[in-house]
């Protein structure tokens, strides 16, 4: 399936204009996802709005957006009061700073897009401005306004577009000293240290993200395929647990003896005394799906 763009408008840098679409650059759609269903059923559940205090159900046409000043006073807010205040940001993506990409706090990354140009007129436009930030090893901080929020995008040259990542705002990151300050900066040096430097020599490599493996995912997958098929479900034993070390030293040392490998994952999702599946009401669910 072709990708769908979530945002088209213009790039903009000073006076140099190209039109740009933007894609998403991650997908959850190959991950398992649950419905609810009706117990007794198995029919599907869904989500309705309704009026909190007289419990009806309140039509779409009917929605509108409001928001809360004070308990018991809100302001509505229609679409049309939106669009009135539309700034030109909401089709303009404009450039206004170049940074080293390593000035960037990484709590600020947000979510990762695809930018690319939308028609060939601007594909020069957009080819200058990715390779000049190319030759200078640098990113863009641009700004641009998508659903109904003000963002702060960082645009890097990747492959033949650009990678754009959202930035969290400042309001949405938390200070470390809240989480840190309980915990003392103490000094680590001698054979402790040694050793540990000894340790992370013999596991450094190279970031391949092909080599992590969502052993949850694959464990859900099995359990729906043995609850499909009506078969006992499979229990996994967990690994002997090793005898704890007296101390961190002990610790590293032993790890270097074992070559620096993992402690064996035990797979998750599946308990002792799981009953054996009832297939019946699966496909009853599937056949009034179809």
């Amino acid at each position: 399936m072709a990708a769908r763009s979530i945002w088209k408008g213009y790039l903009r840098l000073s006076l140099v204009n190209c039109s740009v679409a933007l894609y998403p650059a991650v997908t959850a759609a190959n991950k398992v996802h649950f419905h609810k269903l009706n117990r007794e059923t198995g029919n599907r559940l869904r989500m309705r709005m309704v009026d909190e205090e007289t419990g009806d159900e309140v039509p779409r046409k009917q929605q509108v957006k409001g928001y809360q000043i004070s308990k018991g006073s809100t302001v509505e807010v229609e679409e049309e009061d939106l669009e009135k205040i539309a700034l030109e940001s909401t089709r303009a993506m404009e450039i206004t700073k170049f940074v080293p990409r390593e000035e960037i706090d990484p709590l600020y990354f947000d979510r990762p897009y695809f930018l690319a140009p939308n028609d060939d007129a601007s594909r020069e436009a957009f080819a200058v401005i990715r390779d000049a930030m190319g030759k200078k090893e640098i990113g863009a901080l641009a700004t641009v306004i998508m659903h109904e929020r003000d963002h702060v995008v960082l645009l890097e040259p990747r492959e033949s577009g650009m990678l754009a990542t959202t930035l969290r705002s400042p309001e949405e990151v938390r200070d470390a000293k809240e989480v840190f300050r309980g915990a003392k900066k103490s000094k680590v040096g001698g054979e402790l240290l040694e050793v540990a430097q000894m340790l992370i020599e013999k596991k450094m490599g190279k970031f391949q993200p092909s080599e992590f493996k969502d052993h949850y995912e694959t464990a859900l997958k099995a359990l729906i395929k043995a609850k499909k098929a009506g078969r006992k479900i499979k229990e996994f034993e967990p690994p002997e647990t090793p005898a704890k070390p007296s101390s961190v030293l002990e610790a590293l040392r032993e790890s270097l003896k074992q070559g620096g490998k993992a402690h064996p994952r035990r797979a998750r999702g599946t308990r002792r005394g799981t009953q054996r599946a009832r297939p019946r009401r699966i496909r009853a669910t599937a056949k009034k799906r179809a």
